[in-house]
């Protein structure tokens, strides 16, 4: 079996920031202005990891965890401090131009399509920047029209355009010059359940048609779970965990999830190995979470049947958003 191509290395990434100290009044104005107090604030701390080509990399962390510099350190716009990292064949903050050649970039919070103009207009700017030959244009515009439905957008106003139209349009803007890599930051932001589905059927069918690599930067448990093949999670500038999505589910402890639904209306059941997550108003749809370590899930099922008559039974892992806040906070 050949060796995957390597996309992404990064190795031992440091970045800090040199900032100036406020101070409160006038007094403190004119210290600021002629001897400003500065302070070093350390964003990112030895961070490794690497991105295989036709991956899918879930990149997760709270708010100020050091991802968004991560990724401006990756598209070029940022020098680390310390470390290297290499996208493709090129350092990015050293080559920028080039760099810029071989990624596509999609910010869910900034839009990169022209306001007022239709969403044509943005697609001919970008033609242009990209020096992207006719045909490359054309077969993109083609690919997307039959598969993103952006046919139907090209001579609205991008004002006029839903959030979930704007979210088309700006993937297939950033993916017209035929980009290896393809980072996401916040895609699915302010989208509905539908817009949701329709993203990630659409992300991954570029990443199936063109064997695009993905950076995925999200808080959307449904983003990683239909999407990425491995996670990475940072918080405080310092990798705290990585590994493939099931892993993830699995980090902190064998909790399972009981989902009962019972034919006549029940109290909750009272066991030791039990917690209840949720008991419907009707009292026939139970919810209870375990960590399965010392005891046998039949058991637990045998439990639930002895309780009362059991129409339905579902064991599930602990969602994904219980076992992320646990490891944001523990």
């Amino acid at each position: 079996m050949p060796e995957k191509k390597r996309m992404i290395t990064v190795e031992a990434l440091s970045k800090e920031f040199v900032v100036t100290v406020g101070k409160k009044g006038f007094g403190g104005a004119v210290k600021n202005l002629f001897h400003p107090e500065k302070k070093r604030i350390r964003a990112l701390s030895d961070i490794s990891f690497s991105v295989d080509k036709g991956e899918v990399l879930g990149f997760l962390g709270p708010n100020g965890a050091g991802k968004s510099t991560t990724v401006k350190i990756l598209t070029g716009i940022l020098t680390p401090t310390g470390g290297s990292v290499q996208v493709g064949d090129l350092v990015p903050y050293r080559k920028p131009r080039q760099n810029a050649r071989q990624i596509g970039v999609v910010f869910g919070q900034r839009s990169r399509l022209w306001w007022n103009l239709p969403v044509q207009d943005s697609f001919e700017y970008t033609k242009a920047l990209y020096s992207i030959p006719d045909s490359v244009f054309d077969e993109n515009i083609r690919y997307f029209s039959e598969n993103f439905g952006v046919g139907d957008l090209m001579t609205k106003p991008v004002r006029t355009l839903s959030l979930g139209q704007k979210m088309r349009a700006e993937i297939t803007m950033a993916m017209l010059h035929n980009p290896e890599i393809l980072y996401l930051d916040e895609p699915t932001i302010g989208l509905d359940v539908v817009g949701k589905n329709e993203l990630h059927s659409l992300v991954g069918r570029i990443n199936r048609d063109r064997n695009v690599t993905v950076l995925l930067v999200t808080h959307d448990v449904l983003d990683i779970e239909r999407l990425c093949t491995r996670v990475i999670i940072i918080d405080k500038g310092r990798l705290i965990w990585q590994g493939n999505v099931d892993a993830l589910k699995r980090a902190k402890g064998n909790e399972k999830h009981f989902h009962i639904v019972f034919g006549e209306p029940r109290q909750a059941i009272k066991s030791e190995h039990l917690e209840p997550v949720s008991i419907a108003g009707d009292g026939l749809r139970h919810e209870y979470r375990c960590n399965s370590d010392g005891i046998e899930i039949e058991s637990l099922i045998s439990l639930f049947f002895s309780a009362g008559k059991v129409i339905d039974i579902n064991v599930t892992d602990a969602p994904l958003d219980h076992v992320m806040r646990r490891i944001y906070t523990e």
